[in-house]
């Protein structure tokens, strides 16, 4: 083969390699990871803010960092009566405002959690100030006795608009939301069960893990005497992707 074949030959392979590989891009645009952790060690603050104080969405709980813990490999949002709060219900939650806020992307979250009446837990996508909000693993107090439901919930203006799986989250799942311009989908383990197409959000938000007892704003009950005496969200790993 002559040398001006071989070189035509070369530059052939050369552009459908780059045709498929544009393709890939095109068809998953989430390929670049910005952050992973599975909590082998204890949280860094510049990462994590931990939620210390009572949440102005549910009035009946209240949060300490020394709820949250990172150790063996999972995150614990531990929810138990704290004597250094007067024997009351206490909860925790953590934000990635300080490291991650992003413009659609890719969020993956392995969780599991514990039954208990009263006790309740939300994973969100939150913006800085006033705006668009996605909770997207979602379950009230008042379902926190089965710990077989959660929701997925865009939240607009006054608006909110709803989607929700059945399962049981006693045991570990991974939940997947998908944010491009026009669409976010939401998927249990790769299996989609949300689908927002309207009112898509466009700007930077950033992922929030917490729990709670008694109303979350819209409903929920308090622990009772069947409620264990912790109950704890646990988190193997979280996984942030950047969009295009």
């Amino acid at each position: 083969m002559s040398t001006r074949r071989l070189s035509a030959a070369t530059l052939l392979v050369a552009m459908l390699a780059s045709l498929v590989l544009a393709s890939q891009a095109s068809a998953n645009p989430f390929q670049h990871r910005v952050f992973y952790q599975q909590f082998r060690h204890a949280l860094k603050r510049h990462t994590w803010t931990l939620y210390d104080g009572v949440p102005r969405c549910c009035k009946d709980s209240r949060w300490a960092p020394s709820h949250v813990v990172a150790r063996h490999g999972a995150l614990r949002i531990k929810t138990y009566r704290d004597r250094n709060y007067g024997g009351s219900w206490v909860s925790g939650g953590v934000s990635m405002a300080r490291m991650v806020n992003q413009t659609y992307g890719r969020w993956v979250v392995r969780f599991r959690m514990r039954k208990g009446v009263g006790v309740g837990m939300d994973v969100a996508l939150r913006p800085s100030g006033s705006g668009t909000v996605i909770d997207w693993i979602e379950e009230s107090s008042d379902k926190g006795g089965a710990r077989r439901i959660e929701t997925a919930t865009l939240h607009y203006g006054n608006t909110r608009v709803h989607a929700r799986v059945r399962a049981n989250f006693t045991r570990w799942h991974t939940m997947t939301l998908s944010w491009r311009p026009s669409r976010i989908t939401v998927k249990l383990d790769g299996r989609r069960w949300a689908d927002f197409r309207h009112h898509i959000p466009s700007a930077p938000m950033h992922l929030v893990m917490q729990t709670n007892t008694g109303t979350n704003g819209f409903s929920g009950v308090m622990p009772n005497s069947t409620t264990p005496p912790r109950v704890a969200l646990q988190v193997d790993y979280v996984a942030v992707y950047r969009y295009g």
